[in-house]
């Protein structure tokens, strides 16, 4: 036995469909991303008064409770896509947009239930001895850009049901079989959009592009665990604790204009959409992750300042909401993705 650089490190992300149950990778599940944990371990205390004791005589932990965060760059097809689906909720078989191409089209959309599918995430932990978090939800995923051109990152944090540090399911031996089929990373340049307008104006087109020089998109699903007696070892599965919550950042060059300062004092609620594309699928369309939010409004002031000696940049973080209905064009009341890629079946499979 001996340890293992991070470089070195395997790792494996697979759909799991019942909480406390590990599956192991195989083809496709390879994760190459950054991953962190804690076990947030809690310690249970005697009482002292009256044993005449001035320091505790005995304790012991009562449980863990586990949260996983996994960061890497983005990709079309390298797990950041299923734990979005599992994110988010629902996403369901693919359609083709170019028959007989391969060009397979993944609408994920908001589910108001909580996801009954999971996700088993494993990683190498020495040369013979693996961490491996059984069943884990999603309740944070951000989506940003990192440069003009740049790859674009994904991060996302998780509740696990435990963390097994002697399993039989994801060893060493499975965890470096797994393979990634499609190693393309999603990566923005001046080709790439973002579009915006009056959420009660026509629907989304090119003539609404707004020239940015990055974005950020967070989002949250509060979830918790609760302690119970189950004649199980782990957590059970996370119920609902809050409701879901975003926003947006993005950055322009230079203030021109006080437009949206007045788009703030007004409360304008406006729509937006995200769109990256990638390399072409066979004869048909291209790999592309594209997000819809179908409510966004400016709750904090612009930011600018002078900064910088030329032209200073200026942000705007707009929040995101559920509309009342669908905006023209858009499919859903609440943001939603769709992902174009290779994949024949739902990513929740």
């Amino acid at each position: 036995m001996a340890s293992i650089s991070g470089a070195g490190t395997s790792a494996i992300c697979q759909i799991a469909t019942t909480w406390g149950t590990a599956v192991a990778g195989g083809a496709t599940d390879k994760l190459v991303a950054e991953i962190t944990h804690s076990l947030n371990e809690q310690e249970l205390v005697a009482r002292q008064i009256g044993s005449g004791n001035y320091m505790a005589t005995t304790a012991t932990r009562g449980g863990v409770l586990p949260t996983v965060t996994v960061t890497g760059d983005a990709g079309y097809r390298n797990q950041m896509d299923k734990i979005l689906a599992q994110f988010m909720g629902t996403a369901g078989a693919p359609s083709e947009a170019t028959g007989g191409q391969g060009d397979y089209v993944h609408s994920i959309t908001f589910n108001t239930t909580l996801n009954s599918k999971y996700l088993t995430i494993a990683y190498e932990s020495s040369s013979a001895t693996v961490h491996e978090f059984q069943t884990c939800a999603c309740n944070t995923f951000s989506f940003k850009t990192t440069g003009i051109p740049g790859y674009c990152e994904y991060s996302a944090g998780f509740l696990a049901n435990d963390l097994q540090l002697g399993t039989a399911v994801n060893t060493n031996a499975v965890i470096q079989a797994a393979t990634l089929t499609d190693e393309e990373l999603v990566a923005a340049n001046g080709a790439d959009d973002f579009w915006l307008n009056a959420q009660s104006g026509a629907g989304l087109a090119v003539g609404d592009k707004l020239d940015i020089t990055g974005f950020e998109l967070n989002m949250t699903r509060p979830q918790k665990t609760v302690g119970e007696l189950r004649n199980a070892i782990g957590t059970s599965a996370p119920i609902s604790d809050g409701l879901f919550e975003g926003t947006l950042r993005i950055t322009l060059k230079e203030l021109a204009d006080h437009t949206y300062y007045n788009i703030w004092n007004n409360e304008t609620v406006y729509k937006a959409r995200i769109g990256i594309d990638g390399t072409q699928i066979a004869a048909g369309t291209s790999k592309s992750v594209i997000c819809y939010l179908p409510e966004i409004m400016l709750v904090k002031a612009p930011e600018y300042s002078l900064v910088e000696p030329g032209v200073n940049a200026v942000t705007y973080e707009f929040r995101l909401h559920k509309a009342a209905s669908n905006p023209t064009g858009m499919l859903s009341t609440y943001p939603y993705f769709a992902i174009t890629n290779t994949l024949s079946t739902s990513l929740l499979a």
